[in-house]
């Protein structure tokens, strides 16, 4: 306990008196408090523009519960859109679908820059809408300095242990007296690492203590508390794995400049280039085409569509949704186009799930044959961890999509099914419509 205790405080006074590692370390806290603080901007950015929508919410509804009642007591005449129709009172009815920041967004941004987080969603939207779609490439936004714990943490940790640690054991071989050091009733493999752990305390004591500070000020605590636990383990492991590596580089070394050149080496390996082998053999095997897929759709398919007689719309109809033969309007011999024509939108929203199914089927198996590779490329799974447990991942996205989806279903059932049963709407009406998609 003593010999450890004193091999602390060596290293502690060498740490004090090297300029280079201690500029180097601040340099890197500075840079995890940029990144945390871009992402708590973010964060309190979004619930500030979702909590914007909500009062323009409020104010578009009692601009239509006014209308309701202009119109009943007829000092208005009803619109070309006419909001009496259940077609046009569930246009006018708000339905956003918002994407609520995980306060632990905080730590990693991951797709948030990338995905729009709120969405007015109709009956003729689609989960791959361009709102929702990236605008920007990430490369393009590290050019502008978004940087976030994620980036900082995963590839820049590496590179300031390789400062803290290279010349362990390192300077002894240089100057020849490591040797000298064995006869001080430790051995090699109990001496270095001590002197690894005084490193490794730091660094896990700097970053929680950030991380803690962080995580009240987002209000973590109170809903994310078991995903930040994980999160400090993912840190925490995340750093042993890089601490094991460098280990058994020092202690099998030759000295200074050899520690280093096999460290930047191992660091190059697995934070450059096997992720970019990675990604360029999973574009290979599945390159990205869905805008292709929802191009076609659109063009040609929703074309077909609308080029549809109203007895074929009619049947192409009573196909896709059986249960129309039931209302009011089936049973009726007259025919009226415009129930038909507010109906369209529910065979594109047929064609736009199909394609979806085939693009998120598409992205699973991407996903799952990079899972594979994890063993191989291990940095990315940590950093994809990260993302998933900051709720900030493709799988978070891909629920965000299927809750966009279920609103557009909803709205679709309702206007076939309010539309074809003739459905006069009224204030009440509406009010029970704005409840539903509220």
């Amino acid at each position: 306990m003593n010999i450890s205790i004193q091999i602390f405080r060596s290293e502690f006074v060498h740490l004090i008196r090297s300029p280079f590692k201690l500029i180097t370390l601040a340099l890197f806290v500075f840079a995890i408090i940029y990144g945390c603080q871009n992402g708590l901007n973010l964060f309190e950015k979004q619930n500030k523009e979702i909590s914007d929508i909500k009062s323009k919410n409020e104010e578009s509804i009692n601009k239509m519960i006014l209308q309701y009642e202009a119109i009943l007591n007829g000092t208005q005449e009803k619109p070309r859109r006419d909001p009496t129709t259940p077609y046009w009172a569930i246009w006018n009815t708000p339905s956003h679908a918002f994407k609520y920041p995980s306060s632990m967004m905080v730590f990693s941004l991951g797709q948030s820059e990338q995905y729009g987080y709120y969405k007015r969603v109709t009956n003729w939207s689609s989960t791959f809408d361009s709102d929702l779609a990236e605008e920007i490439a990430n490369p393009e936004r590290l050019a502008i300095g978004t940087l976030d714990f994620n980036f900082v943490f995963i590839y820049l940790s590496p590179i300031l242990i390789i400062i803290l640690l290279f010349n362990i054991s390192g300077l002894e071989r240089d100057l020849r007296f490591d040797h000298l050091v064995y006869l001080q009733s430790i051995s090699k493999r109990n001496w270095l690492l001590i002197r690894f752990l005084f490193y490794l305390i730091i660094m896990i004591a700097s970053l929680f203590i950030l991380l803690f500070y962080y995580a009240l000020v987002a209000g973590v605590f109170k809903n994310d508390s078991f995903n930040f636990i994980g999160l400090l383990f993912t840190i925490t492991l995340y750093l042993l794995f890089w601490f094991t590596i460098f280990y058994f580089i020092n202690y099998y070394g030759k000295g200074s400049s050899d520690h280093a050149m096999k460290m930047i080496s191992m660091w190059l390996a697995l934070c450059i280039v096997i992720p970019g082998i990675v990604h360029q053999v999973t574009s290979i095997i599945y390159p990205l085409n869905y805008m292709t897929d929802y191009l076609d759709v659109s063009r040609e398919q929703r074309g077909d569509i609308f080029d549809l007689s109203p007895d074929s719309l009619e049947l192409k109809l009573f196909d896709e949704f059986p249960w129309l033969k039931n209302t009011l309007y089936a049973a009726d011999t007259s025919m009226n186009n415009s129930i038909l024509n507010r109906s369209v939108s529910g065979l594109v929203n047929v064609l736009n799930k199909n394609v979806a199914l085939k693009i998120e089927n598409s992205n699973e198996d991407k996903n799952e044959f990079i899972k594979k590779l994890n063993p191989l490329n291990p940095v990315t799974a940590f950093q994809n961890q990260l993302n998933a447990l900051t709720g900030t991942d493709y799988y978070a996205y891909l629920y965000y999509r299927n809750y966009i989806q279920s609103i557009i279903d909803n709205k679709i059932e309702l206007i076939l099914k309010d539309t074809w049963n003739k459905v006069e709407v009224n204030e009440k009406k509406y009010i029970e419509y704005v409840e539903k998609f509220k």
